[in-house]
């Protein structure tokens, strides 16, 4: 199957969206399906694929100065998928969305192509910024309308966003399907704990607390840092390391002095991803929390990460993230935006190296069984090959 794919994530970074976009590819060119995929060219120059002869990218240069980055994206976009769908007649379109972005509608208008739109988020709670105000807004939700019906199959991380999707347009539940995040169980593994913490330069006690990810406000590492305090009492030798960056950080560095805790909370930066699973290797828990945002809770990639290194974790209660961890029996599940309860989850199993052990073995098994790149790419496949018979038998 040839299957043309087109996203609006800088695929140099190595940040969720992107991973998304390049992880499914990968997985479904690796399957033997010929992928080409239209992005906007990196600032970084530097593309994550796994080494296939099936992947081809198309690059479109952007202007990223003045806020002409979504319409310079726009207009080179059009011509470029125009110009694929002409001469290289792909099979199907994967549209992975981003608000706003329009071009394969126009690069469609004469194309009988089927599409599969993956839809992550709704624009009237994912933007920002300008795009908050009433008009942008109205425009933003207009096009995922348009998309939405011209779309022969609907995909997203998590179903809330389907529903929402069908509240803003009447969308039939048999063209919708629900396809999680995974991992690569290959860059994702066991690895013994000592080791990686020599490796690292991790000289205190512990045990570890490890969180990987943005600061961002739905991550609730606020509530972490209080909960921090209370484990403390508890276990004096704790270590929790907070990798990664984002907007909440220097709040989050103030709660940590004003609590007196910068001997047991460490603030590591970003690291490079190559790394990334030595940091969760050095843990002893993962912590994955979701403070509800918005109307979806989406779908955390380094839950699947975590549990793929054998790390027990303890999540949010709820959809998509303390109700998985129940399901799988690798971890636990903490009341949203409680200190107190998640104190008591962390205490519960830094105390039971028994119980960390096993639950960290449910979690590597399950993944490798049914939550890798390659089940959820498989997903799809079925999917897109769905909307081609559709496709055809409309024709």
């Amino acid at each position: 199957m040839h299957i043309l794919a087109y996203c609006d994530e800088d695929i140099g970074v190595a940040a969720g969206g992107s991973r998304q976009v390049l992880e499914l590819a990968n997985a479904l060119a690796l399957s033997g399906h010929e992928v080409t995929l239209v992005a906007p060219q990196s600032e970084q120059q530097r593309v994550a694929l796994t080494p296939s002869t099936q992947v081809h990218t198309a690059f479109v240069p952007v202007v990223r100065w003045g806020g002409l980055r979504p319409f310079s994206f726009f207009w080179g976009s059009l011509a470029m998928l125009k110009e694929l769908l002409l001469a290289s007649r792909p099979e199907v379109l994967l549209w992975f969305d981003s608000p706003g972005q329009m071009a394969p509608l126009w690069a469609l208008r004469n194309s009988t192509c089927p599409v599969v739109y993956f839809v992550n988020g709704l624009p009237l709670e994912e933007v920002q910024g300008l795009w908050r105000r009433p008009p942008f807004r109205e425009w933003l939700t207009h096009g995922l309308r348009l998309a939405s019906r011209k779309a022969t199959a609907l995909v997203s991380v998590c179903p809330e966003v389907l529903v929402g999707l069908r509240n803003l347009e009447p969308v039939d539940v048999n063209r919708c399907s629900v396809i999680r995040n995974g991992v690569d169980p290959d860059r994702f593994f066991p690895q013994p704990q000592e080791k990686v913490r020599a490796e690292l330069g991790l000289t205190a006690q512990g045990p570890y607390i490890v969180f990987v990810g943005g600061f961002f406000p739905w991550h609730g590492l606020d509530t972490l840092v209080d909960a921090i305090a209370a484990v403390v009492k508890s276990c004096p030798t704790v270590q929790c390391l907070l990798i990664g960056d984002g907007r909440t950080k220097r709040a989050l560095e103030e709660q940590v002095q004003r609590l007196q805790l910068s001997a047991h909370v460490q603030f590591t930066g970003r690291v490079d991803f190559d790394m990334v699973p030595k940091w969760i290797a050095a843990s002893d828990v993962c912590v994955v929390l979701h403070r509800q945002t918005r109307s979806y809770p989406g779908d955390s990639m380094k839950l699947w990460e975590y549990l793929a290194c054998g790390r027990p974790v303890v999540a949010t209660a709820g959809p998509g993230y303390g109700e998985t961890v129940e399901e799988l029996r690798c971890g636990l599940s903490a009341k949203a935006d409680d200190p107190t309860d998640l104190a008591r989850q962390l205490l519960c199993l830094l105390v039971d190296q028994d119980l960390r052990k096993s639950m960290g073995e449910r979690g590597r098994t399950a993944v490798v069984r049914s939550h890798t790149w390659a089940a959820r790419a498989a997903q799809l496949e079925r999917v897109c090959y769905h909307a081609i018979a559709g496709m055809k038998a409309a024709a």
